[in-house]
């Protein structure tokens, strides 16, 4: 019985988190009450206090969620006896497939960059920007071996592909968007990653090209 209870508990704090990914991330923070995220999830408002113990702390959770899952993709960066570039683009081609299934992941996370609040700044300093960390040190080692140009400035480049990323996740879905204006491609994966690829190719050296 108790185990029951408790599958019953873990599915209601799952299906609260879910709620406010969403709506977090179409809304922000401040544009979203308790009861909106309790409705969504077919909750009672208690179960938010008794599961997080309050608004901030349920906002926090779901940011430390993304970052968690971000810093987990990161691991395929120091991947063994893999080049530093095939890695890079591997881990670029996970988080493609993670945001496209889960668009809301790098919106809320988009929408704390773009307007800080009291409530997540320190989890997306201390923990997002980690993210960016083991990225420049990939392409550090990338620039350590010669296969990216000597003069590539390693934090600048993850920042522009990230700022890929967010960009187009953030955009690709308006409808006002007709296909003729779209980037080419047969669907929003092969669209995305042509880009990042393309801009890969453009910093490494003679001697290496991604495909």
């Amino acid at each position: 019985m108790k185990k029951v209870a408790s599958q019953s508990a873990k599915g209601t704090s799952e299906k609260i988190l879910r709620a406010a990914r969403l709506l977090f991330a179409q809304y922000g923070y401040h544009g979203v009450s308790v009861k909106k995220i309790t409705q969504e999830a077919g909750a009672n408002s208690a179960l938010v206090s008794y599961h997080f113990g309050g608004k901030a702390q349920l906002y926090q959770k779901v940011l430390e969620q993304q970052a968690e899952k971000l810093l987990c993709l990161a691991e395929i960066l120091k991947e063994p006896g893999q080049d530093p570039l095939t890695c890079i683009l591997a881990f670029l081609d996970e988080v493609k497939d993670v945001f496209l299934k889960e668009p809301e992941s790098i919106h809320v996370i988009y929408r704390e960059f773009l307007t800080p609040t009291t409530v997540g700044n320190d989890i997306v300093r201390q923990q997002m920007l980690s993210f960016y960390d083991r990225l420049t040190e990939a392409f550090d080692r990338a620039k350590d071996r010669q296969y990216v140009k000597a003069e590539t400035d390693s934090r600048r480049t993850a920042f522009v592909l990230i700022s890929i990323f967010a960009f187009y996740l953030v955009t690709y879905s308006y409808e006002a968007i007709s296909e003729s204006e779209r980037l080419p491609g047969a669907d929003d994966s092969e669209r995305l990653r042509s880009v990042y690829l393309d801009y890969l190719n453009t910093i490494s050296t003679e001697k290496y090209r991604l495909h």
